[in-house]
């Protein structure tokens, strides 16, 4: 015990002068990049955050490349997740450390390739780190949150050109504009390279703004769909309380009554979980549903939970139900991709050590405190697409709107608008309510597609296809909201090929990797 004490001081806080001053510093443009996720328009900083990072890492040797790549990952990912210990403390120091070996990793190869020849190891660098970010967004472990171009999410006119290169095309542009700055930076480099890098730098910043000037339409007539949200903002304590789930039914008939008495709605959305009940498996609390959409003479979309019972293994899942005008009961969607460490363990059959029951028999303070421990809800296995009269929409409950590809494919699948539903009452008064809704305006606008979101304490908002909001709400308010959106008219590039960026990315990062693990266990076997 001691000596993981020791390495753990080691690790932030390190006998050497030197290696503290350097690790100050990395802890410092950490900071930096963490600031351009916030809803400040601090997005610019993301073009050069990593030129220091970048520079400080490239000049270490032997193990402390991966070390220091590992302590620049770790306080960068503190910094922009420290709201996830809002949810789950462990689950945020479980996130915090498996998430930061991306990184690490990468840079660490980046750094192989640098020493082998500089121009080599610049150019591939972008590929290895929209390949760290793809692979991310794979397995039951991904977290995608962090990707370098939601730090643009506030940047509309900059952002538009992920309609034909994606998040990840986006995400490349941001590692060559931080190459570009640290080469203009950089005294080392002969006074033509660091013009060159900088005259560079700058044309890529004008042409994307003159892309997205160039696309972007007057404000849209609002559309022929109507649709409402209900933001019922419900705290967590009494939603699940049994004296307070008829209270939350009521609130959110009254929240109905609402917003169809002064005009026909087409859809009613609610937001994620609710409904504090099985709709499917509780007929009282189904009654009442069928009730509220009946009175309403509108279909609703609700947020609730779903058991399927089974002799070997009885599965929970987080779900959505619609529920049409006439009260009857129709699709059901299980979230496929859950929040790791949050609301499951990844592979959770296969790693019982970790999920809840397990634990709570040797941890007593699961039990005896107040410590908020992750869920063991199970994902579902596919792609529901809703009927709604004439058209088609696909649900995204809560983070799903953080995965591009899974989107692209719901819309593939006939989807003509998206809602997403969620509960960010969670994170509280963070960064992470912002943080998320920019995952939404981003799916919105790579497959040029209008999207509902509704949240249970905000933000909820309506986004046209080119990033916009409107309609919206603030944070921890009741209110609801009615738009009119206009149904999908036709695929974007992104739509069609994919995130084709990402992928080769991927490629050439598994690729990277084997060769440089097979140069290094040869070596190995070399001087034995």
């Amino acid at each position: 015990m001691k000596s993981l004490y020791t390495g753990v001081k080691e690790f932030f806080w390190p006998g050497d002068p030197a290696v503290r001053l350097r690790r100050l510093e990395l802890t410092f443009w950490a900071f930096v990049l963490a600031l351009a996720y916030l809803p400040i328009y601090l997005g610019f900083l993301a073009w050069i955050a990593l030129v220091r990072p970048l520079d400080i890492i490239s000049r270490q040797s032997g193990k402390n490349v991966f070390k220091t790549a590992y302590f620049y990952s770790f306080m960068a990912n503190l910094f922009h997740l420290y709201w996830v210990a809002v949810v789950t403390p462990p689950g945020m120091v479980a996130a915090i450390f498996i998430l930061s070996l991306y990184p690490a990793i990468v840079l660490t190869a980046f750094v192989r390739l640098y020493n082998f020849k500089k121009w080599f190891g610049l150019a591939m660098l972008p590929f290895l780190w929209v390949g760290m970010e793809y692979f991310r967004s794979l397995t039951e472990f991904s977290f995608p949150w962090t990707d370098l171009s939601y730090s643009q999410g506030y940047y509309l006119t900059f952002m538009q050109i992920v309609s034909a290169i994606g998040c990840y095309g986006l995400s490349l542009i941001l590692v060559w504009l931080n190459i570009l700055a640290w080469q203009a930076w950089d005294r080392r480099n002969v006074p033509e390279l660091r013009i060159k890098a900088g005259s560079i730098l700058l044309a890529l910043v004008v042409g994307v703004y003159l892309y997205g000037w160039v696309v972007f339409p007057p404000y849209p007539i609002p559309g022929k769909i109507n649709v409402g949200l209900l933001q019922g903002n419900v705290d967590l304590e009494s939603k699940w309380d049994e004296a307070s789930r008829n209270w939350n039914l009521d609130l959110y008939d009254s929240l109905s009554q609402d917003a169809v008495k002064d005009s026909g709605v087409d859809l009613l959305i609610w937001p994620e979980t609710a409904a504090p009940c099985y709709p499917r498996v509780e007929k009282k609390y189904r009654a009442i549903l069928s009730d509220i959409a009946a009175k309403s003479k509108t279909n609703h979309l609700v947020g609730a939970l779903d058991i399927v019972y089974s002799p070997h293994n009885t599965k929970t899942y987080n779900s959505a139900f619609q529920f049409d005008s006439a009260g009857e009961m129709q699709e059901i969607y299980h979230k496929n991709k859950l929040v790791p460490f949050s609301e499951h363990v990844p592979y959770q059959d296969n790693l019982k050590f970790l999920t809840r029951d397990f634990l709570e028999k040797y941890l007593d303070i699961i039990k005896t405190q107040e410590v908020q421990w992750w869920s063991d809800f199970y994902p579902g296995d596919s792609i529901v697409i809703f009927n709604l009269n004439e058209n088609k929409y696909a649900v995204l409950i809560c983070y799903e709107s953080a995965f591009p590809d899974y989107v692209r494919k719901t819309i593939m699948d006939g989807a003509e608008f998206l809602v997403n539903i969620t509960n960010d009452t969670w994170f509280g008064r963070s960064s992470g309510p912002f943080q998320h809704l920019r995952l939404a305006v981003f799916r919105a606008v790579e497959n040029r597609i209008w999207l509902a979101r509704c949240a249970n304490s905000g933000i909820s908002a309506f986004i046209d296809p080119y990033g916009r909001e409107f309609e919206s709400t603030g944070l921890y308010e009741r209110k609801v909201v009615r738009a009119g959106i206009y149904p999908l008219d036709e695929y974007t590039i992104f739509t069609r090929i994919g995130p084709i960026a990402g992928k080769i990315s991927a490629w050439l990062l598994a690729f990277t990797l084997v060769i440089l693990t097979g140069l290094w266990t040869s070596k190995k076997l070399r001087r034995r």
